[in-house]
């Protein structure tokens, strides 16, 4: 079978031809002197009824996202083989679990990291949001932000990065585990799992085409991500992790 195309959202020439074409018509009746897709979003908010038909467009197609964490060696592999996962409170225990297996944690700490979770540190209607989905963003312009770095320096992902184990000098060890990992996947944002955007799409590709600052979206993405859907993992020495001065080395 062969593997679909690839659209990357900051390059316009990855775009299929009918979506440049789109998105081109359309750009001539954006309101001058916007300066990101934010503005563009709230000048001409009209052309949100264009977003089924972005999507209609990229169907078939995987659109080129970014995923920011710190990953063991055999969590690297699982990515590479399985893809990434819609957090539950299952693949919660179970990545702890597989860190204590080999031996990346010793048990003493097991207690503590169980109880470092937004499950316990958070109101269940917040820490419940941040389950059954993978949250990517569609460009690299967001990851220009700070944001990232904390996710690249601390193992353990966003639902686990709370309490006094992510502060306490003694958990240092912890916090440093792994490698510092960019995580590039494909997803087909034609489907209902990619309905929940921050904003329409049609806005970030306005965006690029215009030169604008401020495009790409967090996508939360509620499914899995396959391995095959899996486009590369990247860390410090890959050209595409090392052209964002801020993340850290290790």
């Amino acid at each position: 079978m062969t593997a679909p195309d690839t659209v990357d959202l900051d390059d316009s020439a990855t775009w299929p031809a009918d979506l440049f074409d789109l998105i081109t018509e359309l750009a001539l009746s954006v309101p001058e002197g916007l300066d990101t897709a934010s503005d563009l979003h709230n000048e001409a908010s009209e052309l949100a009824e264009y977003d089924d038909q972005v999507r209609e467009m990229l169907a078939g197609r995987l659109l080129r996202t970014y995923h920011a964490t710190r990953l063991l060696d055999h969590e690297i592999e699982n990515v590479r083989a399985v893809g990434l996962r819609a957090l539950t409170e299952e693949s919660l225990t179970e990545r702890l679990d597989r860190a204590i297996q080999a031996g990346s944690i010793a048990m003493p700490y097991l207690t503590a990291l169980r109880e470092s979770t937004a499950l316990v540190h958070e109101p269940a209607q917040v820490a419940n949001r941040r389950f059954g989905e993978v949250s990517v963003v569609s460009s690299r312009q967001p990851l220009a932000k700070p944001w990232p770095v904390r996710f690249l320096s601390n193992w353990g992902g966003e639902v686990r990065q709370f309490g006094p184990v992510w502060t306490g000098a003694g958990f240092e060890s912890i916090r440093r585990l792994g490698h510092p990992s960019l995580i590039v996947s494909g997803i087909d944002v034609s489907t209902p799992a990619a309905a929940g955007t921050g904003r329409e799409l049609i806005f970030d590709f306005l965006g690029t085409r215009l030169g604008l600052n401020g495009n790409g979206v967090t996508i939360h993405y509620a499914a899995d991500v396959p391995g095959r859907q899996i486009l590369d993992i990247c860390h410090p020495g890959h050209p595409e992790y090392d052209r964002h001065a801020h993340f850290p080395k290790s």
